[in-house]
C-alpha cells in the first residue's frame, strides 16, 4: 500500500486546521495564536498541547461536543514530521457507556475519512494489536486506542526520515 501511495507522486501535506507537514515551528505558535484569538483552540489541560473543542453533527446523530487534543513531533530543523491527536468525548464518564472509547474509535474513523479524502481504513496488526491505518501519499494515518476515555491518532509524513523505515530507497525520491 506503501509503495503504491508514493508511486504517485503526490504529496499530502494538510493535517489539521491550517497546519502542515513541513511547517516551521513558529508557523505553528503563529497558527495558533490565530485560532485562539478566534476562539478556536485553547491551551490544553495538560499544557502540552492545543485544545480543540467542538460540537460534531457530521457523524453523531445528536450534536456531541468533542475535545481534541493535538501537537506535532518537530524534526532536527524544527519542521513539522508527525502530529499526536487525543480526541475524547466532553460529557466522557465512566458509566457513560455510550461515550467510551470503543464507541468513539468508530466517530473519529468517519471523521478522518472525512477529514482526509482518499483511501479507506484497512486493519493493521503489531503482535496482538491490531488498530485501523490508512495512507494517501506520504501521509499515513493510525487510529489507537488509548484508555476508556481517549483514542490516539497519529499522522505522519512517512517520506520525512523519522519514519523513512516504511519506504524504500527507490520511493524517497518522490520526497
Amino acid at each position: 500500500m506503501v509503495k503504491e501511495e508514493l508511486a504517485k507522486g503526490i504529496r499530502q501535506d494538510s493535517i489539521l486546521l491550517g497546519l502542515n507537514f513541513g511547517n516551521s515551528r513558529n508557523e505553528f505558535y503563529g497558527r495558533c495564536f490565530d485560532l485562539n484569538k478566534q476562539k478556536m483552540v485553547s491551551q490544553g489541560p495538560d499544557n502540552s498541547s492545543v485544545q480543540y473543542i467542538w460540537t460534531d453533527s457530521l457523524v453523531h446523530e445528536e450534536p456531541t461536543e468533542i475535545r481534541l487534543l493535538f501537537y506535532p513531533g518537530f524534526d532536527d530543523y524544527d519542521k513539522i514530521s508527525s502530529m499526536d491527536m487525543e480526541f475524547s468525548y466532553l460529557a466522557w464518564a465512566p458509566w457513560n457507556a455510550e461515550l467510551q472509547s470503543d464507541s468513539l474509535i468508530l466517530k473519529v474513523k468517519e471523521l478522518l475519512l472525512m477529514w482526509y479524502k482518499g483511501n479507506d481504513f484497512v486493519i493493521a496488526k503489531d503482535g496482538e494489536l491490531e488498530f485501523p491505518v490508512k495512507v494517501d501519499a506520504n501521509r499515513r494515518v493510525l487510529i489507537l486506542p488509548k484508555d476508556a476515555q481517549t483514542i490516539k491518532v497519529l499522522v505522519h509524513d512517512i517520506l520525512h526520515p523519522n519514519f523513512m523505515h516504511s519506504v524504500t530507497k527507490e520511493n524517497a525520491k518522490h520526497k
